[in-house]
């Protein structure tokens, strides 16, 4: 036990300050990214718009869970299968915040690696979407299940139905025309928009409220699978003759019903790394687990049909196959090394930034969760501020309901 909570702790300083680094990054790209600038560059099915996809998905910050609204969104705006398939593959796949922690934990060649085969693997499963998905299946009514529950119909962008939001999510002080809901405020003149220090605010806001609280039980999550990982799978587990083979197999099974987003993820590829397993089996579960889920693939297949979501199946799971592979050869070719995580200098020196980082992170996160329990309990029937906003926001629930950053 004693060893287990060594490594859980060691592993969360190490984890901590990429975590706070790639949340600023992404309010920044939350504050300062046009949405529907977005939404008309993946239109059509041309290639171009799906290799536009890819890029503008990587580094948006959303989860598995958050880039399905996202993705209905953006095709009820007009974009094509293609580009829609690609978007959904390369944005729960990496993100500012997943990078950063990957350079943290795993080194340099992960932080390059993990970007390169997401984006690649979106563009192959756009194209392959795109170009043999058969017959668009009959629009039908959405039942409630979207990443916000109390949205009336997860395929409108924003709970007004206004203009789609490329996030999927419900934001406060937006109005419709900015591609948001639940604005009370009124109507600004066409062309207005915010000033940098709102949109500052705002992106920080989301970043530091709705972000993290979607990353940190699964991040804590990931942490303590790792350390477990480190302190019960023997030496030389993985030299088995099934070994590698089986490793990259094992984890592409594992990641396909898991729900875990890909900053969680890192830190369980750490110890799968540690226990001895190879990199390039560790690049298939961090591909494959945070672009597949049950609950992600039930819902988009009553919105692009059974046999693109197989399509999309296939495919993700044999690209993340594939850049395993290569990994794997390059990582001998080249003779590449993990960062060390046994010298007492670099545990010292790793030990104060780490933990003003991670306090930093518990204030955070315990003000957050605070903040949206006190929306929650304005938005209650009976409270006199939620009978005030019933015609504004009392519409989008999920905006009180999961954004930690009212």
């Amino acid at each position: 036990m004693t060893q287990w909570l060594n490594e859980l702790w060691f592993l969360t300083l190490e984890a901590a300050p990429w975590l706070l680094l790639g949340l600023v990054i992404a309010a920044l790209i939350k504050a300062f990214s046009d949405r529907l600038a977005i939404a008309r560059y993946l239109s059509g099915e041309s290639t171009g718009a799906i290799v536009r996809a890819a890029f503008i998905g990587a580094p948006l910050p959303l989860c598995s869970c958050g880039v399905v609204p996202a993705v209905l969104g953006l095709k009820d705006a007009g974009a094509g299968r293609g580009p829609s398939m690609a978007f959904l593959v390369a944005t729960p796949e990496t993100g500012p915040d997943s990078i950063s922690v990957s350079y943290g934990m795993l080194g340099p060649v992960y932080a390059i690696a993990r970007p390169v085969a997401a984006i690649i693997g979106a563009i192959v499963t756009g194209l392959i979407g795109g170009r043999f998905a058969g017959p668009e299946p009959a629009r039908t009514a959405v039942a409630q299940g979207g990443c916000c529950g109390g949205e009336s119909n997860p395929t409108a962008a924003s709970c007004c139905e206004s203009t789609p939001s490329v996030t999927g999510r419900c934001e406060d002080n937006e109005s419709p025309t900015t591609g948001a809901c639940c604005g009370n405020q009124a109507t600004p003149v066409a062309g207005a928009s915010p000033g940098a220090r709102k949109r500052l605010a705002g992106g920080f806001s989301y970043a530091f409220g709705q972000v993290l609280l979607d990353i940190m039980p699964w991040m804590l999550f990931g942490l303590a699978v790792a350390a477990t990982a480190v302190v019960l799978i023997p030496d030389g587990f993985f030299d088995n003759a099934w070994g590698l083979v089986g490793s990259y197999l094992l984890m592409a099974v594992i990641g396909i019903p898991m729900y875990v987003c890909a900053t969680a993820s890192t830190p369980i590829a750490a110890g799968l790394l540690v226990a001895g397993m190879s990199p390039g089996a560790a690049l298939v579960f961090l591909l494959a687990g945070p672009a597949t889920n049950i609950g992600t693939l039930g819902i988009l297949r009553k919105h692009f049909g059974n046999r693109l979501i197989a399509l999309y199946l296939a495919t993700v799971i044999a690209c993340a196959l594939i850049a395993g592979i290569i990994l794997d050869v390059l990582w001998q070719v080249f003779d590449w090394s993990l960062p060390s995580r046994a010298a007492d200098g670099h545990v010292m020196e790793a030990n104060g930034i780490g933990l003003a980082s991670l306090i930093v992170l518990a204030a955070v996160t315990i003000h957050a969760y605070w903040r949206r329990q006190r929306a929650r309990q304005a938005a209650a029937p009976g409270s006199g501020q939620a009978s005030g906003q019933a015609s504004g926001e009392g519409a989008c629930d999920c905006a009180s309901g999961r954004d930690g950053s009212r």
